[in-house]
């Protein structure tokens, strides 16, 4: 029977029992679950990485994807696993630290920021440029794009400020509106490219289930961008402090979640895919969504789209915005980083400044990164990064629920399956899709990632020596129990 005793009140390590906590309840599953498929961006992703797909498996876009999903699933439910052992807003980070080493967590800790970071990034970035076309205006406009990104981030930010329940709200509606755009979109693609074979879309063929798709496809280079593009589901897993049964809603919503996105995946790259010859694609490959929607029902097609696309951008930006603020709270809370980032707002009881600070930063470099074309390739650099940082830091997680849970891995098939070769094989997978990704970067982009990993060393010998944070003095923990137990917060 599940434990229902909250262990942790969830203050900081060492706080006085009445300061301020992150606030309890404020969303249920169907929340947890909004918040995985806006993390994970169906539209804003289609756009940005349907030519780049196509060109690079041939046309053989559905075997990546599938992989990418069915690993990325078996994460999801290792996320499960673990956040029914402790509710931390520090997710992976938490988990670390207390199954295999302190020093690892923060290591990995570390290497989540640095990948949520650069996300952020892509997301304010593509707030301008997805404004802009939803507003028939030029992309290259800088002053537009300039103004989309002050006014939308601004109101993201201070909408995240002001508390998780209404940017639950916000996100349940987005992503209603979203959902049934794209799903009109597939069914309105599938008729016109499977069915009528109308002129100028692409004739599907058996090759597009084949690993090299019509011969020229590389099925590495395929799965590098296919899991890039599905990453972002565990949106949710970052409130988990804030959720109602934070032991169970959050894990579930993740694995709800995730199947929604690979299974929508799936149908948009299958259908859109053929709604044109690949060069069409390449010509618009910046916005290829609104370029599907114009092929299928002209300036009106392409304005709805466009703004299913909007929505998605403003969805997955707000999601990185509030998980990247709740990790660094929780990184803050051990205190690992500078206490300040770990405070609540005493009435909105939410990480307010370093939400705000956070969504100030990102704001600026977007802008940024409109006007000065040395800052906007450092920052693609590392949005590069980034996706295979994320990769690397799913595959840790899988590993670190099968050691957690080893004790019980032989009690049964069920277990053997849930708790040893589904993390394992989905953090295999990841593995081999982290070392493609990275032989594949270019010489600046080895150069950001070894500066990464030399200032994440850094940042832990202040976390040792400077700060003398108490985490460093836990011993590393096995599962007693396979049932959800109410653990929330730190301690």
């Amino acid at each position: 029977m599940a434990s229902t005793t909250e262990v942790s009140t969830g203050a900081p390590q060492g706080a006085s029992p009445g300061e301020p906590t992150l606030a309890k309840n404020e969303m249920g599953l169907l929340g947890s679950t909004v918040f995985a498929f806006a993390g994970a961006a169906p539209g804003q992703t289609v756009s940005i990485v349907l030519a780049s797909l196509v060109a690079a498996s041939a046309y053989g876009t559905i075997l990546p994807l599938a992989f990418s999903g069915l690993a990325l699933l078996f994460i999801a439910i290792a996320f499960q696993r673990l956040n029914m052992w402790r509710q931390n807003a520090g997710a992976t980070y938490e988990w670390v630290c207390r199954s295999l080493s302190p020093y690892a967590g923060n290591l990995v800790g570390w290497l989540m920021l640095v990948a949520f970071a650069g996300f952020v990034l892509i997301d304010v970035i593509t707030l301008g440029t997805s404004s802009l076309a939803l507003l028939g205006i030029s992309p290259s406009n800088q002053l537009g794009g300039t103004i989309a990104i002050v006014l939308i981030g601004t109101f993201l930010t201070a909408t995240a400020i002001i508390g998780l329940r209404p940017s639950a709200r916000l996100q349940i509606t987005v992503a209603a509106i979203e959902f049934t755009i794209l799903l009109v979109f597939i069914v309105w693609a599938f008729i016109e490219v499977y069915l009528v074979h109308k002129a100028g879309t692409v004739r599907p063929t058996t090759h597009w289930l084949s690993f090299s798709g019509t011969g020229t496809g590389v099925f590495s280079a395929a799965m590098v961008i296919a899991v890039a593009s599905i990453a972002g589901w565990d949106g949710g897993i970052y409130v988990n402090e804030e959720t109602e049964r934070p032991e169970k809603n959050p894990g579930l919503g993740a694995v709800i979640g995730t199947v929604v996105v690979v299974v929508m995946f799936l149908l948009m790259f299958a259908t859109f895919q053929g709604i044109a010859p690949l060069s069409a694609l390449n010509a618009h490959a910046a916005n290829a969504a609104a370029f599907v929607g114009q092929r299928l029902g002209g300036s009106a097609g392409e304005h709805v789209i466009s703004f299913a696309v909007f929505l998605s951008v403003v969805a997955t930006t707000q999601v990185a915005i509030i998980g990247t603020a709740r990790l660094t709270f929780s990184m803050s809370r051990d205190r690992v980083l500078p206490a300040k980032l770990g405070e609540v707002h005493p009435r909105f009881r939410t990480p307010a400044f370093t939400t705000g600070l956070l969504g100030a930063l990102t704001i600026v470099f977007g802008v940024v990164d409109i006007y000065v074309s040395s800052v906007a390739t450092a920052i693609l650099d590392l949005v590069t990064v980034s996706g295979l940082l994320y990769g690397l830091f799913y595959a840790i997680t899988g590993m670190a629920a099968s050691w957690y849970y080893r004790r019980f891995i032989l009690r049964s098939f069920k277990d053997v399956m849930i708790l040893g070769a589904m993390p394992l094989a989905g953090a295999g997978l990841l593995l081999w899709v982290a070392y493609k990704a990275a032989i594949g970067l270019t010489s600046t982009e080895r150069w950001i990632l070894i500066g990464l990993a030399a200032l994440g060393v850094t940042m832990l010998i202040v976390a040792v020596k400077v700060y003398k944070s108490p985490i460093f003095k836990i011993k590393a923990e096995a599962a007693t129990t396979t049932e959800p137990q109410l653990n929330v917060g730190a301690g």
